[in-house]
């Protein structure tokens, strides 16, 4: 991304989600994301991370803190639909600089499903895939 190490990772940590979206997955129903931020102001391991989506909210549970090149995190709780399907959710962050303004961006999301849903996989991949494409546009013009 063309956006400098520092300035990104401040935007894992505080962001708005401003840009229109595109994606028509939005308009069926997958949560739009509004915003992402730290509810203590601080973070750190054991720090918690809220991110707000039209409809609901996830509460995560900051697992590792590097400023300004890793930050892990899991769900702890939501009230979004994918409360439903998902067991577990464990993301990732992985952020290298490539030069003074570009950072290079690794992002892993691990989610255990429900055994019952198992054969929904594809499309909860292509959802996943709408909402981080969606943030990173917002990051991109932020």
């Amino acid at each position: 991304m063309n956006v400098p190490v520092e300035a990104l990772w401040a935007l894992l940590c505080d962001s708005r989600m401003t840009v229109p979206h595109r994606s028509p997955l939005f308009r069926l129903g997958l949560p739009r994301p509004v915003e992402c931020r730290l509810p203590d102001g601080d973070g750190g391991v054991g720090q918690q991370r809220e991110c707000r989506a039209e409809g609901g909210s996830v509460l995560q549970e900051i697992t590792v803190w590097e400023p300004p090149v890793r930050l892990e995190f899991r769900m702890v709780r939501t009230n979004l639909v994918h409360r439903w399907f998902f067991d577990t959710i464990v993301e990732e962050f992985r952020l290298a600089p490539v030069d003074a303004s570009t950072t290079r961006v690794t992002r892993t999301t691990l989610g255990r499903i429900k055994p019952r849903f198992y054969l929904m996989c594809p499309l909860f991949k292509l959802g996943l895939r709408q909402v981080h494409r969606f943030v990173y546009r917002n990051w991109a013009s932020a």
